[in-house]
This record gives C-alpha cells, structure tokens and sequence, in this order.
C-alpha cells in the first residue's frame, strides 16, 4: 500500500471547574460554533456537540499525526479564553483540569451521535459524576473517586 488511511474519532468529556452551571443552551450553541472554527483551524474537525449546564461531550476526527491530549487541550484553553471574553457572567470561567477521552468506531457512530445530541434529556436520569464514572468504568480506566472532580 502507497499511502496511509486512518479514521481516528475520539469521544471527548470535559467539565466545567467544580462542575459550576455556567453553560446554558445558548452558551453551548455558540460554543459549537465557536470550537467548529477551532478543530478546523488546528488540522481536526468537530463533528458533534453536546451537553449540559456543567459539562460537554463531543465527538472530535482527529488526524493520525497529532496526539489525543494535542489535539483536545488547545480546544480547552481557547474556548476558556473565548467564554471569558464574550459572556460577562464567564469573566472567571474555567474548565475542569483534566477530561475523559475514548475512542469510537464507525459501527458506534450513530448511537454516539444520539447520545451525544441529547445530553439533555439523558441527565434528566443521571448525574454528570454518575455518567463520568459509569464511562470509566465501562472503559475499565482506574481511578480514585476521591480525586476525581475538584471540588470547592
């Protein structure tokens, strides 16, 4: 084979610092926008955003060159600046510390969409902390529940 080919769709949670509501539903409209234009920019490609007042999910194609955390962490710190300058009640918005990345495979990617798309209505079920541990869990990825979300 002459050339490489690869599809790298990585499922992505990030939550707000002491998982404050600061993201209403129009706040995270713009902010799809916003990290539509970022992705791009940065040689990714946003396909999906979702999420709830305290968290977001989305659902980023990333090329084969760049890392996991390369590829997510200038998301995190531009749309941190971009909140903060661009919705007054945000002046001191900040996202957790870490986030929680898993990969996808094609044969995923509708019911990762739908899950994704309708944030909302899942969490009228369950909590933000329940949904992160339940993904790690699943995923069988070792942590501390103490040291898990910063707290205030």
């Amino acid at each position: 084979m002459s050339k490489e080919f690869i599809s790298c769709l990585i499922h992505v949670v990030i939550g707000t610092s002491r998982q404050k509501n600061f993201l209403t539903a129009e706040i995270r409209s713009q902010l799809s926008t916003y990290l539509t234009a970022v992705a791009k920019s940065k040689g990714t490609s946003l396909v999906a955003l979702g999420g709830t007042e305290n968290h977001i999910h989305f659902l980023l194609a990333i090329p084969a060159k760049l890392s996991i955390e390369s590829a997510i962490i200038p998301l995190k710190l531009s749309s941190t600046t971009w909140l903060r300058q661009n919705f007054e009640p945000l002046r001191s918005f900040s996202w957790s510390d870490g986030f929680a990345a898993y990969s996808i495979s094609r044969s995923q990617l509708d019911s990762t969409l739908l899950y994704i798309q309708n944030q909302e209505q899942y969490h009228w079920r369950k909590s933000f902390r329940e949904e992160y541990t339940e993904f790690l869990d699943f995923h069988h990825l070792p942590y501390k529940e103490s040291s898990l979300f910063d707290e205030e």
